[in-house]
């Protein structure tokens, strides 16, 4: 891709999850209140193609590295990491199938350092590669 030249960024074209639509254990008290969990959630969602860290999402609802990773993991049930993992791969499923940029490209989109990287966790989580993925749809 020429760096020169700028292209629009794509836009998310699905609704950010709300609290009601993860898998929260209603049972438990514990974990991050909804108001900072949808923080984070926003926060990740609208930065996952970057260079996203533990410590710039901790920083931005006000806690520690730890506390925060703790917390997160009790509402959701996975690590922040595992989390954003899943939600790079499931945008990258959604520009497979749209079939308008390379693989390459892809991974850049969603935040991979490069395409490599996207098809190792892509093939890990889905269990194919991006390329029989998007054959297959």
């Amino acid at each position: 891709m020429n760096n020169n030249l700028q292209q629009p960024p794509i836009l998310i074209d699905r609704p950010l999850p709300t609290t009601g639509d993860l898998p929260i254990n209603p049972l438990s008290t514990k974990g991050l209140s909804p108001c900072k969990l949808r923080a984070v959630l926003e926060y990740i969602h609208l930065h996952m193609n970057e260079g996203l860290s533990l410590e710039a999402i901790a920083t931005h609802v006000n806690m520690s590295q730890f506390h925060f990773c703790r917390l997160f993991k009790q509402s959701i049930g996975v690590s922040p990491y595992h989390y954003l993992l899943q939600q790079r791969i499931e945008r990258a499923k959604q520009l497979l199938l749209q079939n308008q940029l390379s693989i390459a490209d892809i991974a850049l989109e969603v935040g991979f350092s490069n395409q490599s990287h996207l098809c190792f966790h892509f093939k890990r989580s889905v269990g194919t590669s991006p390329k029989q993925f998007a054959q297959r749809s």
